[in-house]
């Protein structure tokens, strides 16, 4: 598209009002810069001799099959905006002076810049795929145009692919893999916007289906899924385990199986297994428990003889000391049997004062218990007339508060009452000044009317005199015929 820009001078020469033609100077070294998808900046140098004229500089610009579009600034630079991206422009400037006068037109061309896709994001990133998606660019709708799409990892060519759409799938990527992923708009024509780029790591696949097998009282065998994707990559395991109250313990292989052993019996471990590269990177942890098994004495000779023996001397000695153990319970039992008589016969007295206390107390309990149904019945004669109470506030209230709506209104209609009775006062106020004024009206119009019946009967009157004086004249003109003959 094309963009035109002219100036025009005119020069005033004589101071004593002798005109003669010249030849007005063009703006100079006309230049385009900053041009961008929507806008551009024009700027040229001023035309020489004129520092002492008023004149400004008349710019148009217009694209191919446009009308063109023309201002005016008094600077020697402008910044044209609201353009169409990746379009040609022809720009035309001219000097102009205060009466009109334009010099001759300098010309230029530009193209603005094709707008790049904006806001790249790689979204739902899996162990082998992934999605990039990007905002289109703006000024576009109208325009043919697709997307270039590149990618690739460190030592490998460049993937391209193209798309209409303002999102796409990449696939077939290598797991645990960085990749650079760049995007351009691309014209028809094969003009191609600024790259936009971004990065982003593929998923790391962690080990599938982790078991545990032959669990021991002191070792366990864990085993697991080589991860898909992994079969041309460098990688190993690292397998971390622990009891509750201990240190974790970390081991790696590069086999899908480990054997856990020093464990403790009887003890709930918990494992987790993640695969790792040769770069450090580690994908997810996968995670399961296991318990050993406790340990089963019964089942080793050696250990039951030791156990027979072990009960035989413990026997023996618990005879001998059962046979003293029995005979000082014997005397403890005699003398606490003293000691329970004695006891006996002292619980037997306060329980006669306890018996008699109980008469003594049964009789107020009893006189208690009647003012007790006494509170009990008032307390519900309160708790009614409280209810009550709570009733007739409420309808009280609720009188409040139509009383108050109802003020409300009143007030309102006490407003507007006396709102309408002020402009019934004004406009019975205007009536009767009206009517004052009907009534003046009327006296003017019958003195008029009586001046016009006057004036009528004197036009009349006069009519009248004025056809008596052309009668007699009439008759002095002709005597003075017939006295002319006759002589």
């Amino acid at each position: 598209m094309f963009c035109t820009l002219s100036v025009y001078l005119e020069l005033n020469c004589n101071p004593d009002n002798v005109y003669f033609p010249l030849v007005l100077p063009v703006p100079d070294q006309l230049t385009v810069d900053s041009v961008d998808t929507t806008s551009a900046t024009v700027s040229w140098s001023q035309s020489p001799g004129l520092d002492q004229t008023q004149h400004h500089y008349q710019i148009s610009y217009r694209c191919s099959g446009t009308e063109p579009h023309i201002t005016t600034t008094s600077s020697p630079s402008i910044t044209l905006s609201d353009l169409k991206p990746a379009t040609e422009y022809s720009v035309t400037v001219c000097t102009v002076l205060e009466n009109g006068k334009q010099s001759q037109l300098v010309l230029t061309t530009f193209t603005t810049e094709l707008p790049a896709p904006d806001q790249l994001t790689v979204d739902l990133v899996d162990t082998t795929s992934a999605v990039v998606s990007w905002s289109q660019p703006p000024g576009l709708g109208q325009t043919q145009h697709q997307y270039l799409i590149s990618y690739h990892c460190p030592g490998t060519e460049p993937h391209i692919t193209t798309t209409s759409s303002p999102s796409t799938t990449l696939s077939g990527l290598q797991c645990g893999t960085q990749y650079s992923v760049t995007v351009c708009t691309v014209l028809e024509n094969g003009k191609q916007s600024q790259l936009v780029s971004t990065t982003f790591t593929t998923i790391l696949p962690a080990p599938d289906q982790l078991t545990v097998d032959s669990v021991d009282t002191t070792s366990a065998d864990v085993c697991w899924n080589q991860p898909p994707g992994l079969d041309q990559t460098q990688h190993h395991y690292q397998i971390s385990y622990h009891c509750p109250g201990t240190e974790v313990h970390i081991t790696t292989t590069s086999s899908p199986s480990i054997t856990l052993s020093d464990l403790q019996c009887g003890t709930q471990y918990s494992v987790t297994v993640c695969t790792v590269l040769e770069n450090g990177k580690q994908s997810r942890l996968v995670s399961t428990t296991l318990t050993t098994k406790h340990l089963q004495w019964w089942k080793r000779p050696s250990t039951v003889a030791a156990v027979f023996v072990l009960l035989a001397v413990i026997m023996g000695l618990w005879d001998s000391y059962a046979t003293s153990e029995r005979d000082q319970l014997q005397n403890s039992l005699n003398t606490r049997t003293t000691e329970r008589d004695q006891l006996q016969t002292s619980y037997n007295t306060p329980t006669k004062e306890r018996d008699q206390l109980q008469t003594s107390y049964n009789t107020p309990t009893k006189g208690r218990d009647q003012l007790q149904i006494s509170y009990n019945t008032l307390t519900k004669e309160r708790d009614q007339l409280q209810n009550s109470l709570n009733t007739r506030t409420t309808e009280r209230d609720q009188l409040q508060t139509s009383y108050n709506t109802l003020t409300k209104e009143r007030d309102q209609l006490q407003t507007s009452y006396n709102t309408l009775t002020k402009e019934r006062d004004q406009l019975q106020s205007s009536l009767n000044t009206r009517t004052t004024e009907i009534d003046k009206l009327k006296k003017s119009l019958n003195t008029t009317t009586m001046e016009r019946d006057q004036l009528q009967k004197e036009i009349e009157r006069l009519n009248w005199e004025n056809k008596g004086k052309c009668v007699q004249k009439a008759h002095l003109f002709i005597c003075f015929l017939i006295h002319s003959f006759c002589s």
